[in-house]
């Protein structure tokens, strides 16, 4: 039976504000929806923003991108004094479709044919950070160190998770001459930052995160999602969700599990030959199914389901020679291989009210999953937020939001 019940809903509101380059053209009257994307995927955050104006209008203000954009979102509850939340983004104008249609030329008259331009953006600062050209060479550190050095040399701070961080002293390491972002992943991808999932991207305030997602399943969730079953009584779960801490959906939540792709492109077993400078090689073997559930993205139980009578583990081996490795450490082994079992389980979930924007952007965060409805409950417990997408429409005079956001882990079941 449907749930014709009416219930309580927390007051939120957001505003949002749109202004173009120093002399500050205000668009804000024309703007019509948002798209904040923001990935562990992504160096850097996109947006979409969708505007009705005479595309005269923007030639005349030469409006080609060479000057910032520079959004505001105003989160506003009960009051309307005092906003919740206020987050400014400056942005970068990457293209726009600009119609140029014939227009009426009469004298005294201008024929105003407003249309609907959607514009490309990225965040500003956050893109100059990441394709910033770093190099290094240092003799006797660590990982840490070269990393810590590497964003020193931009105009950014940066996050590093400090849990599971390689602490290997290199004798000698050369950075070759590449973006920030491009370093960073040559650096995981040749020593293995963590043992474990890694990801780095730097937000909209031009702060390099570099997170350890495996370690991050083992800490507390940002924010809790419940699926809400129909014709219950939900308001003491829907009044909770106010705060951004807490999420609720009454809509399906899509779910995919890819075990046996995985493992057959992978293979149960692999062995990597790698080169110690005091020895002719080493072979490391490396059994998937154990390095998944120690070093993948795991949350409680740890059974990972996959077709192993197809793929026996005997004689079903990945030989890997191109990696020289670095002495004896399996690290990068992890780093690398962690990755490709991190998205095994994905849950697509969809928010439509309450939304508080910050922690919806906070991707590589644990996230929690508590569905309510019986059948499915063996799904709960962690994930990583992967992405999101927050979508934003004007509606008359207030705007309207709903969220999507996708979540990943290893193991599909806590049991």
């Amino acid at each position: 039976m449907a749930d014709n019940k009416t219930y309580w809903s927390p007051s939120r509101n957001y505003k949002f504000e749109l202004k173009i380059g120093n002399s500050k053209l205000n668009l804000t009257e024309d703007l019509n929806y948002v798209t904040i994307l923001t990935s562990i995927d992504l160096p850097y955050q996109s947006f979409v923003l969708n505007i009705t104006i005479d595309p005269n209008k923007l030639i005349a203000e030469e409006i080609y991108g060479q000057a910032p954009l520079y959004l505001t979102s105003i989160l506003y509850g009960t009051s309307a004094a005092t906003p919740l939340e206020r987050i400014e983004f400056e942005l970068m104008y990457l293209s726009s479709d600009l119609p140029m249609d014939v227009s009426l030329q009469l004298p005294g008259n201008v024929d105003d044919k407003r249309q609907n331009i959607t514009i490309m953006c990225v965040a500003r600062k956050a893109y100059t950070t990441m394709n910033w050209l770093v190099s290094d060479v240092q003799q006797g550190v660590n990982l840490k160190s070269v990393l810590e050095t590497l964003i020193g040399k931009t105009q950014a701070t940066s996050d590093i998770d400090s849990q599971g961080l390689n602490t290997t002293t290199l004798d000698q390491i050369l950075v070759p001459s590449s973006t920030l972002y491009k370093n960073i992943q040559y650096l995981n991808r040749t020593f293995g930052l963590y043992d474990g999932m890694s990801v780095t991207f730097c937000s909209h305030d031009n702060k390099v995160y570099i997170k350890n997602l495996t370690a991050k399943m083992t800490t507390s969730e940002k924010f809790v999602i419940y699926q809400l079953p129909s014709g219950k009584d939900n308001t003491e779960i829907i009044k909770k969700c106010t705060d951004g801490k807490f999420f609720y959906t009454t809509e399906k939540i899509i779910s995919s599990y890819k075990g046996s792709s995985v493992f057959a492109y992978m293979a149960p077993n692999m062995k990597h030959i790698v080169k110690p400078k005091d020895r002719l090689y080493h072979v490391i073997d490396t059994n998937t199914e154990a390095l998944a559930k120690e070093y993948g993205l795991i949350s409680k139980g740890n059974k990972i389901f996959f077709d192993s009578g197809a793929m026996p583990s005997d004689s079903r081996i990945s030989i890997h020679k191109d990696h020289t490795g670095y002495e004896l450490s399996e690290s990068f082994i992890r780093a690398e291989y962690s990755k490709r079992v991190s998205s095994i389980t994905e849950l697509v979930v969809t928010l439509g009210s309450s939304m508080r924007l910050l922690n919806l952007m906070e991707v590589g965060e644990a996230v929690s999953i508590d569905t309510k409805i019986t059948p499915t409950q063996p799904v709960n417990a962690s994930y990583i937020l992967r992405a999101s997408q927050l979508s934003f429409s004007k509606a008359k005079r207030d705007w309207e939001s709903a969220a999507t956001l996708r979540l990943v882990r290893t193991n599909r079941t806590t049991t």
